[in-house]
């Protein structure tokens, strides 16, 4: 049987020396290349010299984008980093070892990654350094979601419950913690754009025209398109922006959702979908799919009486059009009142139905969210906020600690209309009692 071609990108000739002599004493596996750069590692990727790869994150010109490729490779990979439980790798599939790790460790780590350990943060086998490493249980490797969903659905009936709101601030308070991408699937009325004064040109549509196939295609066309929602207190969210046009929706079918929430998967630990009322017909293919493709989903509804209704028609539907199991629904009662709407206990008991969260209302924090177009869980003050962040806390399975706001005020602010006084007609005077008399 020939030996796994191998190849050694660690970019420090020390640490070469290091590990390089424990790995040439190996029968099954031969160093076949030797990387300086990311480019030298990508070329002989893209060429199938190589079987497997050891790489060290701080790699010459290894940055998002290469490494993205490496990963859409498929290649078997152990990645050397500095801290392997950093947040900023969760989302990365192979085996994370630290640069300073043992040769032996990284010997069994090589091993790990030529068995299939490609797996999630949610379930990456730990190699041990004090003891060898053990195969995984197959019940757990065959466990398709497990821990906190992963695709995440936003969907409403008709009107404007506070659909896109609440899928805002859920990304932006889980992308303080682990990689998340919101994507507005909403072809009728896509509005994260304006919400968070994002460039409406990087869309979806984009990513549609671009025709990826590969999985490296679908990584970059991806991270063309993909803008930050707020580099400071959510530092691993990004958003996706909806069809700008409405002739641009015909490009956007439910086969390229599939195949795009695929690729983001691999990037992201969360991804969150805004999707549009219509679920019936033609027009709502894209949605029914956004819909089935996720495993949890807020059917977001107003506190009233009419958005009680409307609660009532959506969630039937789902049971009866697009066969989705209650189990995976919950209720988000927003702009709830206790002086004037029905407690939780009385609501689910109407819809049959959990609640996730009722959202108080709260004009003045939502108005100034949308004011500065910040999400309002980023804001200081806000009942509103308060919520939302408890919500996404309890999908996450964990606290959710928020960055501090930066020292260095935000130049952007939003639309504001200036103060100016109303002008006064000349020779007009105010009427007096007698006058008016």
């Amino acid at each position: 049987m020939a030996a796994l071609r191998l190849a050694v990108a660690l970019g420090d000739s020390e640490r070469e020396q290091r590990l390089l002599p424990i790995l040439s004493t190996r029968d099954d596996v031969r160093v076949v290349e030797r990387c300086l750069s990311a480019d030298q590692l990508l070329e002989a990727v893209v060429a199938g010299r190589v079987d497997v790869a050891l790489v060290a994150a701080d790699l010459h010109r290894l940055g998002s984008g290469p490494l993205a490729d490496l990963t859409a490779s498929r290649l078997p990979m152990v990645l050397l980093v500095s801290d392997p439980r950093d947040t900023r790798w969760q989302a990365q599939p192979g085996v994370l070892l630290p640069l300073d790790a043992e040769p032996e460790l990284v010997d069994r780590g090589i091993v790990a990654a030529l068995r299939g350990d490609r797996l999630t943060t949610s379930n990456r086998v730990e190699i041990p350094i004090s003891s060898p490493a053990v195969e995984e249980p197959p019940e757990l490797r065959t466990e398709s979601h497990p821990g906190p969903p992963s695709v995440i659905a936003i969907g409403s009936g008709p009107g404007s419950p506070g659909r896109s709101t609440t899928a805002v601030n859920l990304a932006a308070a889980l992308g303080a913690v682990q990689p998340t991408i919101l994507v507005d699937v909403d072809l009728a009325a896509p509005s994260i754009a304006a919400m968070l004064d994002a460039d409406p040109t990087r869309n979806l549509y984009m990513v549609a025209h671009a025709e990826p196939e590969a999985p490296w295609e679908w990584d970059r066309a991806v991270e063309s398109e993909v803008q930050p929602i707020d580099h400071g207190r959510s530092p691993y969210g990004y958003v996706l922006c909806g069809v700008p046009k409405p002739d641009m929706r015909g490009r956007l079918t439910a086969r390229f959702l599939e195949r795009l929430l695929i690729a983001l998967q691999r990037r992201y630990r969360y991804v969150v979908l805004d999707t549009g009322a219509e679920w019936l017909g033609s027009e709502g293919a894209v949605h029914r799919a956004a819909i089935g493709l996720s495993q949890q989903i807020l059917l977001v509804c107003s506190a009233d009486l009419v958005g009680m209704v409307r609660a009532r028609t959506s969630l039937a539907l789902l049971e009866s059009h697009l066969h989705v199991s209650p189990s995976r629904v919950a209720l988000v009662v927003n702009r709830h009142d206790a002086r004037f709407h029905h407690g939780r206990t009385e609501i689910e008991w109407a819809l049959k139905a959990s609640t996730a969260c009722l959202i108080p209302y709260d004009h003045l924090g939502v108005e100034r969210a949308l004011a500065t177009q910040r999400p309002a869980v980023l804001l200081k003050r806000g009942a509103a906020g308060r919520a939302l962040l408890d919500l996404a806390e309890r999908l996450h399975g964990g606290k959710l600690v928020l960055p501090p706001e930066p020292s260095a005020a935000r130049g952007r602010a939003g639309l504001r209309l200036p103060s100016v006084p109303w002008p006064k007609r000349a020779g007009r005077q105010s009427p007096t009692r007698e006058s008016a008399a």
